[in-house]
């Protein structure tokens, strides 16, 4: 327990911080952007007083002041363009590893939920012939196997690894709960199995939102 507690802590922390770094990113270009507006007029307004007799400089000092304050902001204007170009490219990339995942899953998803929600209502609706009902958890446990064993093959970016991890989890238990029926022992686990897959699969939904919300961020 307290394993697992460090462990989804940890995820947490990683969350928080990814979210603050994509924030940052924005923020750096407009800490960029002002600071070059803040030379650009402190400079302007030296030479202003200069000009005014406020303050004393030779007319060759104000005029290497002024023209190295522009080339600070020249430098920093391209700069600027450099970072937003590669942070953009960065960002097309990161969208589309996470556009290919999404499909992939959902594809995968629909072509095993159909069969599976059909068995489970077999399952559930049969009450009176428990063979019958071994063998609707039997088909479910193999087409489960089969989403399993497909599921592991999606390719997945770093950045939703905890996503994958979660998923993978919720399928594993909902396996494991048909296969524990079907063979009638640990029966008083199954109440316990079921909740943690729910769990494991309201973890993986909310890391999707997470890092759309994230993706939004930096779009």
């Amino acid at each position: 327990m307290y394993k697992s507690f460090k462990k989804v802590r940890k995820r947490r922390v990683s969350k928080r911080f990814r979210e603050f770094s994509y924030r940052f990113i924005k923020l750096k270009y407009f800490v960029m952007l002002s600071v070059a507006m803040l030379l650009e007029i402190v400079t302007l307004i030296i030479y202003m007083f200069n000009n005014e007799k406020i303050i004393e400089f030779d007319l060759m000092t104000a005029s290497v002041l002024y023209g190295v304050t522009s080339f600070i902001v020249i430098v920093i204007a391209v700069v600027l363009l450099i970072l937003i170009k590669t942070d953009k490219s960065r960002d097309k990339k990161v969208l589309k590893q996470f556009n290919m995942f999404k499909d992939d899953y959902l594809k995968l998803d629909k072509r095993y939920s159909y069969d599976i929600d059909d068995l489970v209502k077999s399952f559930d609706s049969e009450r009176e012939n428990i063979e019958k009902k071994v063998d609707y958890a039997r088909k479910i446990e193999k087409k489960y196997d089969g989403y399993i064993s497909e599921f592991s093959k999606i390719k997945v970016p770093p950045f939703l690894r905890d996503a994958f991890d979660y998923k993978m989890d919720s399928l594993e238990k909902e396996k494991l709960f048909f296969n524990r029926f079907s063979s009638l022992k640990n029966m008083d686990e199954l109440g316990k199995i079921n909740l943690q897959s729910d769990l494991a699969n309201g973890e993986f939904l909310k890391e999707i939102d997470s890092v759309e919300k994230r993706l939004k961020i930096i779009a």
